[in-house]
């Protein structure tokens, strides 16, 4: 397995960044995790839209979602213009109706829901949807797959999910919104010294931090470091092997 960093600001976007997406490849299948706004730009630096094989969202928070309707209306376009399209497989938290309505036209995507905790099998991988903290309902993503292990946090605060989801992963990819100094506390979202904290105790080999704030990057990462040595800011574009 191989993740592609694609965007990874959280809801306040550096400049030229982008929100929370990743590309997630194993065996030549090509799984999007999630579409935040400004995502697409970067996928479309690697391939076209239409070498995605599936599609996974961890919940439904604009700045997760927003480029998979920029997804759906070029994709729509070529079938329009008499292109074959086929449909993506969704996989996706139960939608909204208004939601659905938006992103069910033309039959672009083949709607998989998830509700609750579950596992499937998505091109001979494992793969464990699991509740973690957020303001609406969201799955860490955990993906196993010739004895190895990616964690995806999704968003998410400190909560028995999320030490589930990232139990003796080689890569855990995890939000780390805002430094811990900060005068505020969100049970929402995670904040650098939480991140180090799940990382120790679940036994994770390699920390990545993303969903990150526009300042303190660098005060972030060192306050994971100090309790998880093995941990970096994830950068965009780059591929991370697992």
């Amino acid at each position: 397995m191989k993740v592609t960093v694609l965007g990874n600001s959280s809801t306040t976007v550096t400049a030229g960044g982008a929100c929370s997406s990743y590309l997630l490849e194993s065996d030549g299948k090509k799984i999007l995790l999630d579409a935040g706004n400004g995502s697409i730009f970067n996928l479309k630096k690697i391939l076209s839209l239409d070498q995605i094989d599936a599609i996974v969202l961890t919940h439904h928070h604009f700045d997760h979602i927003s480029d998979l309707f920029l997804f759906r209306y070029e994709r729509e376009g070529l079938k329009y213009m008499g292109c074959e399209v086929k449909p993506i497989p969704l996989y996706t938290p139960k939608m909204e109706p208004w939601l659905l309505e938006k992103l069910d036209k033309n039959h672009i995507f083949e709607f998989c829901f998830v509700e609750r905790e579950k596992m499937l099998e998505i091109f001979g991988m494992k793969v464990s949807f699991i509740p973690v903290e957020h303001l609406v309902e969201t799955y860490a993503l955990r993906f196993e797959k010739d004895g190895k292990v990616f964690t995806y946090s999704a968003d998410t605060g400190m909560c028995e999910g999320i030490l589930k989801a990232s139990e003796d992963a080689d890569l855990f990819l995890c939000e780390a919104t805002y430094v811990s100094k900060e005068p505020y506390r969100m049970k929402h979202h995670l904040h650098g010294k939480e991140a180090g904290e799940i990382a120790a105790t679940s036994r994770v080999k390699k920390l990545l931090l993303t969903h990150l704030p526009e300042k303190e990057v660098d005060l972030l990462l060192s306050e994971a470091k100090e309790i998880h040595k093995e941990t970096d800011i994830s950068e965009i574009l780059r591929s991370y092997g697992i």
